[in-house]
């Protein structure tokens, strides 16, 4: 924010370009620091990626979220479509608003990266970035979680069918269904989120006036670190559901402590990260 006499000082048309950005109705940048759960996500209209995302679906007849075709003809019509589409649906967007698509542009910092990247491919970018992460504790603490998440929600699932128990049964209520959701949504997440924390980190850390860079990467273990702590409560929950699964799932939340610590101790200044739209 500006300071008044700054204020002062602004030229009519920097002014008004100024509000044409304050004015898309979007949170700047909102998507690259949320828990990707669209559907549960309160400020839908206001992150561009889904807008984009929900126009593109209306306008391509395509689902964003699914795979692409394994032949190369059928994904490069996928992607040409999509390529083809964009520009269009970005103008309705603006037009929507009132503003020119450079508004837009300007406002989001299209250039940074508009969609966003997880480095899973890490191995196509920086090669000792890659060797570094893979040697670090809350990388090993990552894999040890996920692997004992699977096997456990694997077993959870095969004693439901076993014992031939459906769905708003008990104990395999909506309150259970629910939490074993939320551990499969994050796991993946979790994961992907510390590997994009450290890759910034081990890019950026040590390059003067990388302050952008230092925000993403905080604001990625902070994303992680909120994840580890929803799959904490949800763990808790079918602890005190599923007494058949109590030590293993005790285990877990062990597991899942060590981690949010681990990602404490190598990011100290995540939890400060304010996330655009949702903690400020």
């Amino acid at each position: 924010m500006k300071n008044s006499q700054g204020c002062l000082n602004l030229s009519a048309s920097n002014m008004k370009k100024e509000k044409k950005i304050i004015d898309t109705g979007f949170v700047p940048g909102i998507y690259n620091y949320c828990d990707r759960w669209c559907e549960r996500c309160p400020l839908q209209l206001r992150c561009m990626s889904f807008m984009m995302g929900k126009k593109l679906k209306e306008r391509t007849k395509v689902n964003l979220g699914e795979e692409m075709p394994d032949d190369d003809e059928s994904a490069l019509a996928r992607l040409k479509n999509i390529f083809d589409s964009t520009f269009d649906v970005l103008r309705e967007l603006a037009e929507e608003r009132g503003m020119g698509i450079e508004d837009i542009y300007s406002s989001e910092k299209v250039d940074r990266g508009f969609w966003g990247e997880d480095y899973e491919d890490l191995e196509d970018e920086d090669e000792e970035a890659v060797r570094q992460i893979e040697q670090e504790d809350l990388v090993k603490c990552d894999r040890i979680y996920k692997t004992l998440a699977e096997k456990c929600q694997e077993s959870i699932y095969q004693w439901f069918d076993e014992a031939k128990i459906k769905e708003g049964d008990a104990p395999r209520t909506k309150e259970v269904g629910d939490a074993l959701l939320e551990v499969n949504w994050y796991l993946d997440l979790i994961h992907s989120k510390i590997r994009r924390a450290l890759y910034g980190y081990y890019i950026y850390s040590d390059k003067i006036n990388a302050t952008q860079e230092e925000d993403d990467y905080n604001g990625s273990a902070k994303v992680a670190l909120l994840a580890v702590e929803i799959s904490q409560n949800a763990w808790m929950v079918l602890r005190t559901c599923l007494s058949n699964f109590e030590t293993s799932i005790s285990h877990l939340i062990v597991v899942l402590e060590q981690l949010g610590l681990e990602i404490d101790h190598f990011f100290p200044k995540a939890r400060y990260f304010k996330r655009p739209g949702f903690d400020c």
